[in-house]
């Protein structure tokens, strides 16, 4: 008993050392584009427009390439069956999915069919935590769909294959059509920054899909010239909240969140305070953004819209942007803006100042939030 409480004292020792030592920034070989395109789904996409995205990447994967893929909910058996269908002809799949999403079960249908395959023992699927219990456990929740060839990327941000026109009606309800709200996945173009992103993949993949919060690895932050990569859970998860509590009278915010509550409203809510611009777009269920939340934020002055679509579809995006002076800031990912995320789950977060990103994510932006208007389409911001 003595022997492990010195052990538990020097472990937590050398967790204070570490987080008053400058973070660890891997600086990866530069190249001259970092983000390629970005994907929307919407109500203003064709539906499906992300998963026709990832089906037909997959199916024309070429023998010898490798698709490394991690994900929360994964429904799509369309889907399952490519991944099947590349891995038979010599594509080294892997994959990793959340065995224990919110909706109980609701991966089941897609993952019996991956197992019945195997994917050449490259399917991992985390299995739930017995200790700690609950909500302390936290969750696989990135969304990472890495492809080596015919030019290495790997696309990021709030998008799971949950539907392909398989899904109940039931389920649909409960997750929100993912294939019809709105989504967004990147294309990270940086083959050091995708590299990155698909060894993080093989290290889930190698754990049972759990991160090991205290690993270099899982707390370094990778950086290619204008873009920055950071894996969660890790030990100094503020990223975004720094930039935020820098923020003051004449600088500008604009975020479109599925989910907001705890410290982070308290955050956002300061930099109003301080004469900063706010613009959020919500979703509209009190689970993932409380009335309470959006009461604190409106009053310190911040414009807050619940997006509520008349089909019940989701707002399931994750980004916000920031000016300040003359300075563009984007963040996108997995990451929702509560503290399961960022204190429990595997996520995955990103930082850019690439210009035509922020430009993109901005209009974006103002078309959801004129939804939020009962705007017609014409007078949506193009």
């Amino acid at each position: 008993m003595a022997a492990a409480l010195v052990l538990l004292l020097l472990g937590a020792g050398a967790w204070l050392v570490s987080l008053r030592a400058p973070e660890p920034v891997v600086e990866l070989p530069s190249h001259s584009r970092t983000i390629g395109a970005v994907h929307f789904g919407g109500p203003d996409r064709p539906p499906g427009a992300l998963r026709s995205l990832l089906l037909q990447k997959v199916r024309s994967a070429p023998p010898g390439s490798t698709i490394d893929w991690a994900t929360y909910y994964f429904l799509d058996r369309e889907l399952a069956q490519a991944l099947i269908g590349a891995s038979d002809r010599g594509v080294k799949v892997t994959l990793v999915v959340e065995g224990d999403p919110r909706l109980k079960g609701a991966n089941d249908p897609a993952l019996d069919l991956l197992k019945r395959h195997g994917l050449r023992g490259a399917l991992t699927v985390r299995a739930p935590r017995a200790f700690p219990p609950g909500r302390l456990s936290g969750k696989l929740h990135s969304k990472i769909y890495a492809f080596s060839a015919p030019e290495p990327v790997a696309l990021v941000g709030s998008y799971n294959p949950s539907d392909g026109g398989f899904a109940d009606s039931a389920t649909i309800r409960e997750i929100g059509d993912q294939d019809r709200g709105h989504n967004l996945l990147v294309e990270i173009v940086s083959p050091a920054l995708a590299a990155t992103l698909t060894a993080h993949v093989r290290r889930l993949a190698g754990r049972g899909g759990e991160a090991n919060r205290f690993s270099k690895a899982q707390n370094r932050t990778y950086a290619d010239r204008d873009t920055q990569l950071y894996f969660y859970p890790r030990l100094r998860p503020n990223v975004v909240e720094r930039t935020v509590d820098s923020l003051g009278q004449g600088d500008r915010l604009w975020a479109a969140v599925s989910h907001l509550k705890d410290d982070a409203v308290d955050t956002l809510a300061k930099a109003a305070a301080r004469g900063a611009k706010l613009h959020l777009v919500v979703h509209d269920t009190e689970r993932r953004v409380p009335e309470a939340a959006v009461r604190k934020l409106t009053k310190a002055g911040v414009s807050v819209r619940r997006y509520r679509h008349p089909d019940g579809l989701p707002m399931h995006s994750k980004f916000f942007l920031l000016q300040r002076g003359d300075e563009r800031v984007s963040y996108f990912g997995s990451l929702n803006f509560n503290q399961n995320s960022r204190l429990l789950n595997e996520e995955v977060l990103i930082r850019s100042t690439d210009p035509a990103l922020f430009g993109t994510l901005l209009r974006r932006f103002r078309r959801i939030e004129a939804e939020t208007e009962g705007a017609p389409p014409a007078a949506l911001a193009a």
